[in-house]
């Protein structure tokens, strides 16, 4: 890819997203040396998908009419002042309370980014792209926990704060060199916030009726997703009471699970030329729940190394492929208001799921991560039914030749 505009977006991207890793490094130590408590610290993993149920139930519409670029680049600014009001502070519930303002201004950026790519990239070149846009986002995974680990070799959590404001006005920066692709007439209504949000979820309602077939592996895919995210929580204390790993061993896992996401993101990129985006999906959850498995059954360090290998390769298939069949199919004028929409439930889903894993996790760690698991498959079974569906659906291939889906 040799247009300029897609290094920006992508570089803009990663840099933040670098920071972000560092900086989540930092807010839990800094929690942590605060109060002592493990629920504190814990309540960080529940303030995003928190600020995603308050801001997403209705920020959609506000994405979709009016410039995404702006909303990218103020987002940007805003959670870069808001690091460093955060670098000032030091009562524990106004951190939280400006953390949870850091997700509302994510909430915002991520459905106003995914519309800027639809925009900005042609659909023949969506799969190639998502695959290096995935790679920077999370190439911070390996980057970030790098970088934060010999900083705080000779600095404080609080320098990596400092450096994740960096990023955000970094990124703000160079999204503001992207061309604006909105029309220069925004959609404007006389509606009431409550009349706008009720045509809002009429529209949604119509897309979901026209594109069932899809928006049911859309469903399952996420609810395999919630799972994950919901076991993020007890990754930790299953790999220290069942597994017997220390925090060195942990630390070097969710680093080569973030290689192993980063090697799926750019197989991701390539993948498309040789088999349908329906296809990786269904292939990639496969294989990233059998990385699951093989980590919910370790027996040894070596194993759990390869389990999360796999697991971070099959995610970021997964996650890219349908990232390119949503936008291929959700009309770009609707996108933020079609993902906000299901990013509500997606929210309660986690948060509920998270609470519900860590009470049984008290009683037994052991089944608390090994049913989801078993879960997860089932649900990746239902997947692959489902995508049979869309077989009628055509697809553009990289290189602009028409596939059928089933190929």
């Amino acid at each position: 890819m040799k247009n300029k505009n897609y290094g920006l977006l992508i570089a803009g991207v990663g840099i933040s997203s670098t920071g972000d890793f560092m900086y989540l490094i930092a807010i839990n130590l800094i929690i942590y040396h605060l109060t002592g408590s493990a629920t504190l610290v814990a309540a960080l993993w529940v303030l995003g998908p928190l600020a995603g149920l308050v801001i997403k139930s209705w920020s959609g519409g506000f994405v979709d009419r009016h410039s995404k670029k702006k909303i990218m680049i103020y987002t940007d600014i805003l959670r870069g002042m808001l690091m460093v009001i955060l670098l000032f502070s030091n009562h524990v519930w106004l951190m939280l309370t400006i953390i949870f303002l850091v997700h509302s201004c994510s909430a915002f950026f991520r459905p106003a980014s995914q519309s800027y790519i639809v925009k900005l990239v042609p659909k023949e070149r969506r799969s190639i792209f998502n695959g290096m846009f995935q790679a920077a986002s999370t190439g911070g995974i390996v980057i970030g926990p790098a970088i934060a680990g010999g900083v705080l070799l000779i600095a404080s959590p609080s320098t990596l704060i400092f450096v994740n404001a960096i990023t955000f006005f970094l990124s703000a920066i160079l999204i503001s060199f992207l061309p604006s692709l909105d029309t220069k007439h925004t959609e404007k209504t006389k509606l009431t916030f409550f009349h706008q949000l009720r045509d809002d979820r009429k529209v949604v309602w119509k897309i979901i009726k026209e594109e069932n077939k899809f928006v049911k592996m859309y469903i399952v895919f996420q609810l395999i997703l919630v799972i994950g995210m919901s076991l993020d929580a007890l990754e930790w204390v299953y790999s220290n009471k069942v597994l017997g790993l220390n925090e060195s061993q942990y630390s070097l896992l969710m680093s080569v699970c973030g290689i192993g996401y980063v090697a799926g993101s750019l197989l991701a990129s390539k993948l498309p030329d040789f088999l349908s985006n329906r296809s990786l999906v269904v292939g990639g959850t496969f294989v990233s729940v059998a990385g699951f498995i093989g980590y919910a059954f370790s027996i040894s360090f070596s194993m759990v190394l390869i389990s999360f290998t796999i697991l971070g390769l099959g995610q970021a298939i997964a996650n890219a492929s349908m990232l390119t069949l949503f936008q291929n199919t959700v009309p770009p004028e609707l996108i933020a208001r079609f993902s906000n929409f299901f990013a509500v439930m997606i929210s309660t889903l986690v948060i509920t799921l998270t609470i519900t894993l860590g009470i049984f996790g008290d009683i037994s760690v052991l089944l608390a991560v090994r049913i989801p698991v078993f879960a997860s498959l089932l649900f990746g079974i239902l997947l692959f039914l489902w995508s049979k569906f869309l077989n009628e659906t055509k697809e553009i291939s990289p290189h602009g030749k028409q596939k059928e889906l089933g190929a």
